[in-house]
């Protein structure tokens, strides 16, 4: 393990410290906006679908982006909010689609209501959305506006890939819609409202669309490990990159073996002990490691045009918060 110099730990703890803050601030700032929904039916469904413990890593993203480019935080967290509110919505109506039964380690929203509870938060979130972005002027409305329909059109092609089909360039279409469309938009549209040069915001963009592939990754990478757990991505036939991996580099058996389960919520354990194994011998879980590096080498780089601040060290240990972390 390498040990960090003193200025190494110290840039670290300051960060750590920065981003307590700065998700303390966007804790607050949607507090304060659920507090002004006055329906007590609408209000208790916001309060739980927003205010449950999360990362808040796109609404920090947009304004550690705006401060990187000389902004001031109070003047973009309503912008910061909107992608949390956004994100938040596809989370909901995401649930739904899938049948999943919880979020978060709580009953998901349509489980502890109904599925049309889930859908008109849902859609409540996305009105408060456009009402907190409506300050920052049209160019930064419409980068948020297609970043929106990219997710959109990366949850339709979720829905429709095919694992023995699927080919990693699609797999990468999708991760930038579906995934990395709102880290980007967060990141540039944070820049834009802090009056960033069209280089800058370039380069904010970049980073955030390296950093939302590279969370993608390590996400599925999770589901994929987590000990004693069923990987929901299997079992509910959601096709990723080590799975896409190990179905063009294993062998027949292996092929075989995941095709046979693959979408099946009563997947069995032993299934998938093989799994993982497979996964293994055929170096897939490797692979996908690699990628999440490269992808977060390429973040750090994209930002190398930016001035030289404390704000542009604090995005380099953003993009820290995804660790490769050792293959179990």
């Amino acid at each position: 393990m390498k040990l960090l110099t003193a200025s190494e730990e110290e840039g670290k703890e300051s960060f750590e410290n920065y981003l307590a803050e700065t998700v303390q601030v966007v804790n607050d700032g949607l507090g304060r906006l659920v507090s002004g929904i006055a329906d007590p039916t609408l209000n208790s469904r916001l309060t739980y679908a927003l205010l449950s413990p999360g990362k808040r890593l796109r609404p920090t993203l947009a304004i550690l982006s705006a401060q990187s480019v000389g902004g001031e935080r109070c003047k973009v967290v309503s912008l910061a909010l909107s992608f949390e509110l956004v994100h938040t919505a596809t989370l909901v109506h995401d649930d739904v689609i899938d049948e999943d039964t919880s979020r978060r380690g709580n009953p998901a929203l349509h489980e502890k209501w109904s599925r049309n509870d889930a859908i008109v938060t849902g859609d409540a979130l996305i009105a408060l959305a456009i009402d907190c972005i409506a300050e920052y002027g049209t160019r930064v409305i419409r980068l948020a506006t297609k970043a929106a329909l990219e997710l959109c059109e990366g949850e339709l092609m979720d829905m429709s890939l095919s694992l023995d089909e699927s080919t990693e360039d699609e797999f990468f279409t999708k991760t930038r819609k579906k995934s990395a469309s709102f880290f980007k938009a967060s990141a540039e549209c944070g820049a834009l409202a802090a009056g960033a040069s069209e280089l800058e915001a370039e380069s904010l963009a970049r980073f955030g669309e390296h950093f939302g592939i590279a969370y993608q990754l390590k996400d599925d990478l999770e589901d994929l490990l987590a000990p004693g757990q069923v990987p929901l991505d299997i079992a509910s036939g959601t096709v990723t990159l080590p799975l896409i991996h190990l179905y063009h580099n294993g062998g027949y058996r292996a092929r075989r073996f995941l095709e046979e389960n693959f979408h099946r919520r009563d997947i069995a354990k032993d299934a998938v002990k093989e799994i993982r194994e497979e996964l293994r011998k055929a170096g897939s879980l490797v692979y996908c490691v690699q990628r999440i590096a490269d992808n977060i080498k390429d973040a750090k780089e994209s930002i190398k045009p930016l001035k030289e601040s404390v704000f542009k060290h604090h995005l380099i240990h953003f993009s820290g918060l995804i660790k490769r972390g050792e293959i179990p």
